[in-house]
């Protein structure tokens, strides 16, 4: 929003809360005068009023801004007079003004009458129907990008010809790709030049630049392209590696997050995920983290509103202030001794940031963390790794013998981010008896231990130090004993122990991540007996995705290619399917992607329009023709979906590639049953059964029981009817 109409945006909004629609009138004339070019502040403003039932004085109030943005930005009046067809669709104005407009934006294009034309003739009198066309066939023009959502991803318009009134649109995949003018706008997004899809597209390099000298405003580029909210990881995915490398990214993001914390029209939630918002009036630091201290309701929440505050926030006089009333306002919280060494930590890292703060902490750390048994029950009620590396690190310095025998327990506790720094220090010099005695206890009972067990086997798999005098199973072992334990873990959980979701959760990443790192690295230089072994504990896993498992046999196969040899030899002739996709001929797979395109371009349009006639009728809450349209359309997205991640799946089967002397995919088999009558099957795919005519699908019942055997061999073949024994009389190619 423009900070010139920031405020004036805010009393129209106070004043349309209270239907105070006389006197918004009043400051939207105001607000127009004052910056007659920044209608996308204006643009909401009109949207309320219409759905306050005063869409025909929203028209009015922006009429006068066409003449003014005619000599200035005609790109802009055409954008005020479509919003005045949307909510004045009546007014009688709206042809001239459209005709004006249009003309001083388009007119240069080659065939523009042609459009002027087309739109006369489709409106049939109606002036809203001659904007509406106008506004569809010049809804893209050459230079353009586009999305479209069904897979086709981003586009330009490279050529417009007005006379045939056809686009001609690039997508990555799919050059020269030719629509309808009036249709392109039902099948694809019109995406602005400052979006984030375009921005890399059209100026990668200079976007990079600008991520290195403004990362806020590229922040907000990418907040803008995602209806102004998002979260982290979703604008990661827009940014790297593109125009962030993966490696810099965390650095990057700090950067960034430090930046957007001073800017008054971002908000940054808190998490490692936070979602981030661009805000339509501005918020200073101490007035986001105020709302968002009094809105936590735990301790630790709280505390972690102030940590981010303090790292974000500059010393002034008013950050201190806050800070005092937050640390004040924390001491009647910490009852409990965990609760005491918190907020003792959070007083100390204010006194070090703020000098003479005033606080006094509500007990003594050191008499807190002094105590063996004191501290390992605080330690993990403490929930943050931070803060319980501090205490341990307090308890170590206060007690120079016996530390190791507390950090050596500690390991055992539920603290998963502070195990490497709890074996950083034992490893060193003499402490290794407790990390050792404590891994032995892991060993013992993996199922007590899960992620202990985890960490335990990861380390020794890639080699890292572990406590001498340890005696591990070979890395192969290991690895294979990971998947037993994960098969425990999901057991439990189907028992009814779902807190051990997020363990499960950590066990398959480990073995899954960076496609399957760890497994390489379990059967590098094994041999091919061990890997079979590993291979087949792998097949038995519950636990597994079948894009996991996939990953993982691939990984043993790659290296030990006698085993894929020996995998395919278990495949049985006709059932390829199951191991490579989905069967089809050319034909077939042509039928499918005719499905999809009529999803795509016709069904998922038609629903969309119902919706908009639906919404049209006013009130939504009882619209049963809106909830029927939306019904519809999410079936409709749904088997598009469905079409299009089975497509990837297809293997097309060319006529050459078809065995004929055995009964499968692309044959055509004659059988004889017990009482000499005969009946012939064509096996095709499952796009091609056509029961009528005995072509029946590869995957169906009938062909399960013939799959594989040969002329003469005896086959059970299960019918509507029940099983059937038949004689296979003979087998032809059925493809030609």
């Amino acid at each position: 929003m423009s900070n010139a109409l920031s405020a004036d945006v805010q009393r129209m909004n106070e004043l349309i809360s209270r239907s105070q629609f006389g006197e918004v009138e009043t400051a939207f004339a105001s607000a127009a005068q004052k910056a007659p070019t920044e209608v996308d502040s204006l643009f909401p403003i009109v949207d309320k009023l219409d759905k306050a039932g005063q869409g025909e004085k929203a028209g009015n109030l922006l009429e006068p801004l066409v003449p003014v943005l005619l000599e200035k930005e005609p790109r802009k009046a055409v954008r005020v007079v479509e919003a005045i067809a949307k909510v004045s669709p009546k007014n009688p104005r709206l042809r001239d003004l459209a005709v004006k407009t249009y003309q001083a934006e388009y007119a240069s294009i080659p065939g523009f009458d042609k459009i002027v034309a087309r739109a006369t003739e489709e409106s049939k009198g109606s002036d809203f129907a001659f904007v509406d066309s106008l506004m569809r066939q010049l809804t893209f023009i050459p230079g353009d990008y586009l999305f479209h959502e069904q897979g086709w991803g981003l586009g330009k318009v490279t050529a417009m010809d007005a006379a045939a009134g056809t686009l001609t649109i690039d997508f990555a995949d799919k050059k020269g790709h030719t629509v309808k003018l009036g249709a392109a706008a039902r099948f694809f997004a019109k995406l602005s030049t400052d979006n984030i899809l375009v921005q890399k597209a059209a100026d990668g390099d200079g976007l990079k630049a600008r991520a290195g000298t403004d990362p806020a405003g590229v922040i907000l580029t990418v907040l803008k392209s995602l209806n102004n909210s998002s979260n982290l990881k979703r604008i990661k995915a827009e940014l790297c590696p593109s125009v962030i490398p993966a490696k810099e990214w965390s650095k990057w993001w700090q950067g960034a997050r430090k930046a957007l914390a001073k800017h008054p029209y971002v908000k940054v939630g808190a998490g490692n995920n936070p979602t981030i918002e661009r805000l339509q009036t501005a918020v200073t630091q101490e007035t986001e983290a105020r709302e968002m201290f009094e809105n936590a309701r735990r301790l630790f929440d709280k505390l972690n509103v102030m940590r981010r505050y303090l790292k974000e926030s500059d010393s002034s006089t008013e950050r201190k202030a806050l800070l005092k009333g937050f640390a004040e306002s924390l001491l009647p919280l910490a009852n409990k001794d965990h609760e005491k060494l918190l907020v003792c930590f959070m007083i100390a890292d204010l006194a070090q940031a703020e000098e003479d703060l005033g606080v006094s902490a509500p007990a003594s750390a050191e008499d807190l963390v002094r105590d063996a048994e004191k501290l390992l029950e605080m330690t993990v009620k403490l929930g943050d790794a931070e803060y319980q590396e501090r205490a341990l690190e307090m308890h170590r310095s206060l007690n120079k013998e016996g530390w190791n025998e507390v950090f050596g327990r500690a390991f055992l506790q539920d603290m998963a981010d502070v195990w490497d720094r709890i074996s950083e220090r034992l490893l060193k010099g003499d402490n290794q008896g407790p990390l050792l005695k404590a891994v032995k206890i892991v060993l013992d009972d993996p199922e007590a231990y899960p992620l202990q067990y985890l960490w335990v086997a990861r380390r020794a798999i890639l080699g890292q130090k572990l406590p001498q005098g340890l005696e591990l199973p070979t890395s192969d072992r290991l690895f294979e004993r990971l998947t037993w334990l994960a098969n425990k873990v999901l057991t439990r959980i189907e028992r009814g122990e779902s807190k051990l979701k997020d363990t499960l959760a950590s066990l398959r990443s480990a073995m899954t991540d960076r496609q399957g790192r760890l497994l390489q690295t379990a059967i590098a230089g094994r041999d091919e007996e061990s890997a079979s072994h590993l291979l087949h504990a792998i097949k038995r896993s519950r636990w597994l995705s079948e894009t996991h498992l996939g990953t993982l046999r691939d990984v043993i196969t790659r290296a030990f290619p006698a085993l894929l040899q020996r995998e395919e030899k278990l495949v049985p002739l006709g059932q390829i399917e199951e191991a490579e996709g989905i069967l089809a001929t050319a034909n077939g797979r042509r039928k499918r992607e005719d499905e999809l395109r009529r999803l795509q371009e016709e069904d998922l349009p038609a629903v969309a329009k119902q919706i908009g006639e639906a919404l049209a009728m006013g009130d939504i809450s009882e619209n049963a023709e809106l909830d029927a349209a939306r019904e519809k359309e999410s079936r409709l997205k749904e088997r598009a979906k469905e079409i299009m991640e089975e497509l990837k799946r297809v293997k097309v089967v060319s006529a050459d590639e078809v065995d004929s002397t055995k009964a499968g995919f692309g044959t055509r088999v004659t059988l004889k049953n017990p009482q000499g009558k005969q009946v012939v099957y064509t096996i095709l795919g499952p796009y091609e059964a056509d029961h009528a005519n005995n072509i029946i699908s590869n995957e169906s019942p009938i062909a399960q029981g013939i799959l594989g055997k040969a002329a003469g061999e005896d086959a059970v073949v299960t019918t509507p009817e029940g099983s059937v024994n038949y004689k296979v009389v003979a087998i032809e190619k059925a493809l030609a």
